[in-house]
């Protein structure tokens, strides 16, 4: 359970709804709601899920052998968050067709961990964590994308970011792409005040944004960085505009603050595109 994605992932999951579309047992609502897996977006964002009928959330973790790959799926309580099963499934690696990589890419692995680290590869402190990290236990920031970690997209599919902060505090989210090249892009000019409240669960792009995340060619990997700070950043650099340099020395760059005494906290996601 690495945190990355790979093409596995998503070739599983449609395995899975057309098995899901033989039997009259279980019903899938396609909500795409993994990211109800993390308790700080499952309490404060209920309202995502909407009114439709589903009342638990299959949730699966993999690893590969010799012979294949030992899929472990998890049946969760979507109000409580309770285990109500838990099963595993080998999938023989004769099944599995040959261009659907199992394993994260050596080049996603260490972006990835470089990006995970801002804080303390500059000296600043940091305390990793499963798709989090702050520089203080009682600051943190969840980041998730509306398939969870390690999401896995079909072109034209939309992306949504959901954003939690356990303090009040000013936000910057940025993008890097399948190119490496890193864009600020909240806030922006469509809206957003560059601050998150804490216990908030921000939506992104909310639904009263001008725009939508359509994701498409190029495939491969691509990574979603989110820093807040106590106090404000001292810079702000212009949105959706290609900043300069290595994504981590570019997102640096931008994190400078107007007070010392800061206390900051940062969180990654990485997902991949596929046709």
């Amino acid at each position: 359970d690495t945190q990355l994605p790979t093409p596995f992932a998503r070739w599983f999951e449609d395995e899975l709804r057309l098995a899901f579309a033989k039997t009259a047992k279980m019903k899938l609502f396609d909500k795409q709601v993994a990211a109800a897996m993390d308790p700080a977006i499952r309490a404060l964002y209920g309202d995502f899920f909407g009114t439709d009928r589903a009342d638990s959330i299959l949730y699966g973790k993999y690893a590969q052998d010799d012979r294949g790959v030992l899929v472990t799926m998890t049946l969760t309580d979507l109000s409580t968050g309770g285990l109500i099963s838990e099963t595993r499934y080998a999938v023989p690696a004769s099944a599995i067709p040959s261009n659907v990589n199992v394993q994260p890419s050596v080049k996603m692995v260490q972006t990835a961990a470089a990006l995970s680290q801002l804080f303390t590869s500059s000296g600043a402190g940091g305390q990793a964590g499963s798709g989090q990290q702050g520089a203080a236990q009682d600051f943190v920031v969840t980041l998730s994308t509306d398939r969870g970690q390690g999401a896995v997209y079909r072109d034209g599919e939309r992306l949504t970011l959901l954003v939690t902060s356990s303090k009040d505090a000013y936000l910057k989210i940025y993008h890097v792409d399948v190119n490496g090249v890193a864009q600020l892009i909240w806030p922006n000019r469509f809206g957003g005040s560059g601050k998150i409240k804490a216990g908030e669960a921000l939506k992104f792009p909310g639904p009263n944004d001008k725009f939508q995340y359509v994701l498409g060619r190029p495939y491969g990997t691509e990574y979603i960085k989110a820093v807040a700070s106590t106090k404000p950043f001292a810079t702000m650099e212009a949105d959706f505009s290609d900043l300069q340099g290595s994504a981590v020395a570019a997102i640096s760059r931008g994190l400078t603050v107007v007070s010392s005494d800061t206390t900051r906290a940062e969180a990654l996601v990485v997902y991949e595109i596929l046709p």
